[in-house]
C-alpha cells in the first residue's frame, strides 16, 4: 500500500488506485495520514473534520468514518482505537510526505559535507513525489493549514536545491525551475535573487538586471516600499560587474559581491554610512566604479534639500536652532538607545499559538515593508500582557532600543495625537526638541528616516483606529511594530493580525492553579470550576481572581466561589485595588456612547438594547426588529459593536455576547432605556421570533394551521426545509427563552403560536424532548390567561409529541382535550386534525377499528369545510393503517399518492417518511429492487437533515430487505450501523431489533442494549 498526500489524495494497492468516494471518509484520511503514527483523539478529529461548528451528530459520524477506513485499508496498516483516541500505523516509507522530509533531511546532511552534487540529487528526488497541490480536493477545515506547511517545506527545498546549485552547478538548468517559482511568488525576493544571480553566471546580464527591477517595481506599486538591503547590493554588484559566484562551500563573501581592500565598505544604498556629528564634513569615501542604482546618492555625498536624513540631530546638541528653513542636524552615533518597555507579567500563562505567530512576525529578517503585528480583542482578554511578553522576548533582537507608548484611544480623556507621539519618540531616538518640524506629516518624514538604519522595536498600545497608528510606523523593515486595540484595525496593509479570545479552558485551569495551587484546585475541584466558570476566560477577571485569594487569607476557594457565583454580582464582584472588570468595559461603552460620530452613538444604543437579550446569540434580522431599525442600518451597527469586540460575530452570521459583556450589556439598558422602551423592543423581538418559526414551520410541516404574526423586519431566508430544520436546532435555545418572555408582554398568545408553530422540528426530534419542554411552558401561560384556543392546540400538539414517544394513554389523553376544546370554539380544522391523530394513536394501541373511524371522521369533516381532496396527511394516514392491516398493495398506493403532495411542496421531511414507507411495503410485496431505491434515497435525505431517528429506522428496513434476498454480509453491516446510531442516540425500539437480528446471524451482537 502506497499513500499520498503530496497531490490529491492518492492510495495504491499493489500499483492499483484506490480512491473513498465519501468526501469525509476521504478528508479522515488525510487527517490521520498527517498525524500517521501519532494518537488522534475523538474531539481532535471532530475539530478537524468540522471546525469550531460541528454537528451534533459529530461522535457517531466519527466512528462511521472510522469504521469505513478500517474497511479500505488492509493490514497491516490500521486505524487502531487506543485509551484515548484513534492512532494510524503505517509502515515505513509508505507516505509520501514522510519520505519528502526523510531525503530532505538527508539533502542537509550532505550540504553541511560541502557533498553538494549528492544533495542536490536527493532534493529533486524529494520534489519529484509532488504531483500538485498538497491535499488536492480536499475542503475541510483543517486542510489549509496542513496545504499551507506542507507546500512552505516544498518551496524551501526548491531554495536549497538553487543555493547549491549556484554555488558550482549548472546555473543554465537552473533557470526553468526558479522563473517558474517567480512567477509562482512574484513578490518574494528570496527567488528573484536566485533568478537574477543564475541568470548572471549563465551569461544573461540584461535579464538578470530585469528580474531585479520587476520585482523593484512590483513592490513599489503593490506595497509602497524598496526592495529589501540584499537586492540592492546585488543591483550595484551586477552594474559594477564585481558580482562573485559562491564558493564551493555553499558561502559568498559579503553577499556575493567583490570585499574592498582594506575596512569593509557596504555597498552604496545599501547600508549608509553613519551620519556625522552637527557641524562636522564627513570624509566622503572613494566613488564607486560603474553607474550609480538610481534613486541612491552616492555615499557620503550631501543630503538632498527636503531629505529627511538631513533633520536628525543629537538631543543634546549645541548648535544653535535651525532657521525657519533649515533643517535639523542628524544625530551623532552616540544617540541614547531608548528602553521603554513597562514590565513583564512574571506568570504570564498560555497564548502559546498566538505567542509564536507574533514572534515569527516580528522576527523575520529585515524587508522592505514595515514588520507589523496588529492584536485585537476585547477589554480585558489580554492584548497588552501577550504583546508586552512578546516584546521583552524581543527585546535583544533589536540593538537600535525600544519605543513605547499608551495611545489612550479607549480610556478617560482624550486620546494621544500622532504629532504628540511623534515628538516624544523623536526626541528619545536623538532628535533635538528645538529641531522638531511642526507639521504632522513632516515629523513622520523625519521618524522615518531616524529609524531607517536601525533596528528598534515599537510598541503602540490602546490605539482607536488607524489614523491614530498610520503615522508612527516606519518606512521599511529594519524596525518592527506591535499595536494592540480594543478595535478590528483596517490598517497598517500586509500587517498580521491576531485577534485575541477569551483563554481556552485548560489555559484558564493553569492560570488559577498559578494562584491558588495545585492543592486547592484537587482538593476543592467543584468550587475550581465555578470559579472558572464565573470569569468566563477573561484572564482580567482569573487575575483578579487571583489578586483576591492573594490578599485575602481567610478566603478559600469555595468562598470565592460563592461570591462569583451570586446572580447578577459578578462583575461587582470582580474587583480588587484599581482593576475591576466592569471598569474595562466601561472605557470601551463610553467611547461610543460620548463619541462625536453619530453611528458610534447609534451603535451605544444598540448595545444597551441587546442587553435585553444577553444570553443567546442574535441573527441581523432579529437585531433590526429588536432596535426597531432597518436591517442595512442595524447591520452597520453590529459591524461596529463587533469591530469594538463589544460582540462576537458567530460563524452562522450572527453575533453573541462574551458573557460578562452581556451581564454588563444588562446593566446598561436597565440604567439608561426608559422601561416603555424595553418592553416595546421585547415585543419587537418576541414577534420576529414567532413570525420566524411559522415561516419554518411551513417548510417542515405538511400542514399549517395558523398564520403568522408581522414581524417589524425581514424573516431568515430559508433555502429549503433542510435550512429551516437547522435553523430551529440552532435557535432552540433562543425559541425557549422567547416563550417564557411572550407570556410577559402585552401579546401573550405569541408564547403558544411559537411553540405550537415547530410541529415540523418535533416530527424531526421528537427524541431529544425539548419540543415537550416549549408545549409544556406554552400550556403554563395559557391557562394563566384562560386562552380556550391555544389550549386546544397545545393538547393537539402535546398528544402528537407524547405519540412519537409511543407514551399512548397519553397521548390519547391530550388528544381527547384537544377535541372537546375545538368543538367548545367551534374550530372545524382543528377537530379535522385532532381526529387524524386520534387515529394515528387508536392504531398505536392496536385499536385498528377505532383507527379507521376516526380518520374516516376527520376526512368527512374536511369535505364538509370545503376540502375537495384529502390531504396528504391523511393519505399518509391511510396508507399507514392500510398496511397495519395486512393490505401493503392499497397501502402502497395511498402512500404514493401523499408522496406527489409531499415532493410539490418541498417538504423533505415527509418524502423520507414518505420513501421509506414505500420501501416498507415494496418489501412486503417483494420487490426488492425498487425497494432497494425507495430505501437509498430516503437515507440520504434523512441524513442531509440530520434524522437520527429516521436513519436508524431506514438502516432497519434495508437490513431487513437485503436478509430476505440472501445477501447475509449487506444485512450485517447495515444492522451494525443501525444498532450504533440507536445506542448514540437511545432509540430503544431499533437499538433492540438490530441486536436480536445480529444475533440471529451468528454474530455476537455486542453490550446489552
Amino acid at each position: 500500500m502506497q499513500y499520498g498526500i503530496l497531490g490529491s489524495l492518492e492510495l495504491r494497492v499493489e500499483g492499483r488506485r484506490v480512491e473513498p468516494t465519501r468526501p469525509r471518509v476521504r478528508a479522515a484520511l488525510a487527517f490521520f495520514l498527517l498525524h500517521s503514527g501519532e494518537l488522534v483523539t475523538v474531539d481532535a478529529l471532530i475539530d478537524g473534520l468540522w471546525g469550531e461548528n460541528p454537528p451534533r451528530t459529530a461522535r457517531a459520524q466519527v466512528h462511521t468514518v472510522v469504521s469505513a477506513l478500517r474497511r479500505l485499508l488492509p493490514a497491516p496498516d490500521h486505524v487502531a482505537w487506543e485509551s484515548a483516541g484513534y492512532r494510524l500505523n503505517l509502515q515505513q516509507g509508505v507516505l509520501d510526505s514522510a519520505r519528502f522530509e526523510l531525503l530532505v533531511t538527508e539533502a542537509q546532511r550532505h550540504l553541511g559535507s560541502a557533498e553538494h552534487e549528492r544533495a542536490v540529487g536527493l532534493l529533486r528526488e524529494a520534489l519529484a513525489l509532488w504531483r500538485g497541490e498538497a491535499l488536492s480536493g480536499i475542503g475541510a477545515p483543517f486542510a489549509d493549514a496542513a496545504r499551507a506547511r506542507l507546500g512552505e517545506q516544498r518551496f524551501r527545498a526548491h531554495m536549497m536545491v538553487a543555493d547549491a546549485e549556484l554555488a558550482g552547478g549548472d546555473c543554465s538548468a537552473l533557470i526553468p525551475e526558479l522563473s517558474a517559482l517567480s512567477a509562482e511568488f512574484p513578490e518574494r525576493e528570496d527567488v528573484a535573487e536566485r533568478l537574477a544571480r543564475a541568470l548572471y553566471f549563465a551569461g544573461r546580464q540584461t535579464e538578470a538586471l530585469a528580474v531585479l527591477r520587476a520585482v523593484r517595481a512590483l513592490l513599489a506599486e503593490e506595497y509602497g516600499v524598496d526592495p529589501g538591503r540584499e537586492l540592492v547590493a546585488l543591483e550595484g554588484a551586477m552594474l559594477r560587474g564585481d558580482l562573485l559566484r559562491e564558493t564551493s562551500s555553499g558561502r559568498r563573501p559579503a553577499s556575493g559581491v567583490r570585499p574592498s581592500s582594506g575596512v569593509h565598505q557596504s555597498p552604496q544604498a545599501v547600508v549608509p554610512a553613519g551620519p556625522a556629528p552637527s557641524g562636522t564634513a564627513a570624509a566622503p569615501p572613494s566613488a564607486p566604479a560603474g553607474p550609480v542604482p538610481s534613486g541612491s546618492a552616492p555615499s557620503g555625498a550631501a543630503a538632498a534639500p527636503g531629505d529627511p536624513r538631513a533633520a536628525l540631530a543629537p538631543s543634546d546638541s549645541a548648535s544653535p536652532a535651525p532657521a525657519e528653513d533649515q533643517v535639523a542636524s542628524p544625530p551623532s552615533p552616540g544617540s541614547p538607545v531608548p528602553r521603554q518597555l513597562p514590565h513583564d507579567l512574571p506568570d504570564f500563562i498560555g497564548r502559546e499559538k498566538e505567542m509564536a505567530t507574533l514572534l515569527a512576525t516580528a522576527e523575520r529578517s529585515p524587508c522592505p515593508a514595515p514588520r507589523a503585528v496588529v492584536v485585537s480583542g476585547m477589554g480585558g482578554v489580554g492584548k497588552t500582557a501577550l504583546v508586552l511578553h512578546a516584546a521583552h522576548r524581543l527585546a535583544a533582537a533589536f540593538p537600535g532600543g525600544q519605543l513605547y507608548a499608551d495611545l489612550r484611544g479607549f480610556g478617560a480623556g482624550e486620546p494621544r495625537t500622532p504629532f504628540d507621539v511623534l515628538g516624544r519618540f523623536l526626541m528619545d531616538l536623538g532628535v533635538s526638541g528645538r529641531s522638531l518640524p511642526e507639521d504632522v506629516d513632516d515629523r513622520a518624514a523625519l521618524y522615518r528616516a531616524a529609524l531607517a538604519d536601525r533596528q528598534v522595536l515599537i510598541v503602540l498600545d490602546n490605539a482607536r483606529d488607524t489614523h491614530q497608528i498610520g503615522p508612527l510606523l516606519p518606512g521599511n523593515g529594519s524596525s518592527a511594530v506591535l499595536v494592540t486595540s480594543r478595535r478590528a484595525l483596517a490598517g497598517p496593509h500586509g500587517a498580521t493580525r491576531i485577534v485575541l479570545h477569551p483563554m481556552a479552558e485548560d489555559e484558564q485551569h493553569r492560570m488559577l492553579e498559578r494562584f491558588c495551587g495545585e492543592d486547592a484546585l484537587r482538593t476543592d475541584p467543584e468550587s475550581a470550576s465555578l470559579v472558572l466558570d464565573a470569569c468566563a476566560g477573561l484572564p482580567l477577571a482569573l487575575r483578579i481572581a487571583g489578586a483576591q485569594l492573594a490578599t485575602r487569607p481567610t478566603w478559600s476557594l469555595n468562598t470565592l466561589a460563592r461570591r462569583l457565583s451570586r446572580g447578577g454580582s459578578r462583575l461587582r464582584a470582580l474587583a480588587v485595588d484599581h482593576l475591576a472588570v466592569h471598569d474595562t468595559f466601561v472605557l470601551s461603552y463610553n467611547g461610543l456612547r460620548d463619541s462625536g460620530q453619530p453611528m458610534e452613538r447609534e451603535a451605544a444604543r444598540a448595545f444597551r438594547l441587546l442587553g435585553l437579550w444577553p444570553s443567546h446569540p442574535v441573527a441581523p434580522e432579529a437585531a433590526a426588529a429588536l432596535l426597531g431599525e432597518p436591517l442595512a442600518d442595524t447591520t452597520d451597527v453590529l459591524d461596529l459593536l463587533a469591530d469594538t469586540h463589544l460582540l462576537q460575530a458567530t460563524d452562522t452570521g450572527g453575533y453573541r455576547f462574551h458573557d460578562l459583556v452581556g451581564e454588563f450589556a444588562e446593566q446598561c439598558v436597565l440604567a439608561e432605556e426608559p422601561e416603555a422602551e424595553r418592553e416595546a423592543a421585547l415585543l419587537r423581538l418576541v414577534t420576529w421570533y414567532s413570525a420566524a418559526a411559522h415561516k419554518a414551520n411551513s417548510l417542515t410541516a405538511p400542514v399549517v394551521h395558523l398564520g403568522p404574526p408581522q414581524a417589524a423586519a425581514p424573516l431568515p431566508d430559508f433555502h429549503d426545509g433542510r435550512d429551516a430544520l437547522a435553523w430551529f436546532v440552532r435557535e432552540m435555545p433562543a425559541l425557549k427563552a422567547v416563550i417564557e418572555l411572550a407570556g410577559r408582554t402585552s401579546r401573550p398568545e405569541l408564547a403558544w403560536r411559537t411553540a405550537n408553530a415547530m410541529l415540523g422540528y418535533g416530527h424531526a426530534y421528537w427524541w431529544v424532548g425539548e419540543w415537550m419542554q416549549c408545549l409544556t411552558k406554552a400550556m403554563a401561560w395559557a391557562r394563566r390567561h384562560d386562552d380556550l384556543m391555544g389550549q386546544a392546540y397545545l393538547h393537539n400538539a402535546l398528544g402528537a409529541a407524547n405519540g412519537m414517544a409511543y407514551r399512548n394513554d397519553e397521548c390519547l389523553a391530550h388528544l381527547q382535550a384537544a377535541l372537546a376544546l375545538h368543538r367548545e370554539t367551534g374550530n372545524g380544522d382543528g377537530q379535522a386534525t385532532v381526529l387524524g391523530n386520534l387515529a394515528m394513536v387508536h392504531h398505536q394501541a392496536g385499536r385498528l377499528r377505532e383507527a379507521i373511524a376516526a380518520l374516516e371522521e376527520s376526512r368527512l369533516l374536511r369535505l364538509q369545510l370545503g376540502h375537495t381532496q384529502d390531504s396528504a396527511t391523511v393519505l399518509s394516514g391511510k396508507g399507514f393503517l392500510l398496511r397495519a392491516g395486512g393490505d401493503a398493495a392499497a397501502a402502497l398506493e395511498a402512500y404514493a399518492q401523499a408522496l406527489e403532495t409531499f415532493r410539490s411542496q418541498g417538504l423533505d421531511k415527509f418524502v423520507a417518511g414518505g420513501l421509506f414507507n414505500i420501501a416498507e411495503c415494496l418489501r412486503i410485496l417483494g420487490r426488492s429492487t425498487e425497494a432497494f431505491a425507495a430505501y437509498a434515497e430516503s437515507l440520504t435525505l434523512a441524513r442531509k437533515m440530520d434524522d437520527q431517528d429516521a436513519v436508524a429506522d431506514i438502516l432497519h428496513g434495508t437490513a431487513q430487505m437485503h436478509h430476505e434476498v440472501g445477501d447475509l454480509e449487506q444485512a450485517r453491516v447495515h444492522w451494525e450501523e443501525a444498532r450504533a446510531v440507536a445506542r448514540e442516540y437511545g432509540l430503544q425500539k431499533v437499538l433492540e431489533e438490530s441486536a436480536e437480528a445480529l444475533a440471529s446471524l451468528g454474530e455476537d451482537a455486542g453490550s446489552a442494549p
